[in-house]
């Protein structure tokens, strides 16, 4: 009887641990330089790119009523140049490094440091044109 006790504590124990936690920060909208600087490479890469295409959807997604509407909007501001978030998944990532690699930008979140990142991208561009 003993034995059966610590084998079903032993399974149980096995089984909360394969058990799928929330994730300990919680929301994507808290993700700091800290998390930024936990990341693989690859995984840096694959956020880049998955937030440059929520940008996109995002932005074409306020004109369009429809999937058709929607593909068209989102070709007609790639061919047009006018994306918000104008820069390749390369630009960004390599601007986040760079911009986390200041102790003092570490607290802030992502989102906010691709709005920097960006700001600073599109002023220069701006600056370059006059």
């Amino acid at each position: 009887m003993r034995w059966s006790w610590v084998v079903l504590a032993a399974g149980g124990f096995v089984a909360g641990q394969a058990w799928p936690r929330p994730e300990p920060d919680g929301h994507w909208i808290t993700r700091n330089g800290e998390d930024w600087r936990r990341l693989a490479p690859a995984a840096q890469v694959a956020y880049t790119e998955g937030f440059l295409a929520g940008s996109a959807f995002g932005q074409a997604a306020q004109v369009a009523t429809d999937s058709a509407g929607l593909s068209r909007t989102l070709e007609e501001l790639r061919h047009g140049g006018r994306f918000r978030l104008p820069f390749g998944a390369n630009v960004y990532l390599s601007r986040l490094n760079d911009y986390y690699w200041w102790e003092n930008h570490r607290p802030l979140p992502l989102w906010y440091a691709f709005w920097e990142v960006n700001t600073s991208l599109t002023r220069q561009t701006t600056d370059s044109a006059r």
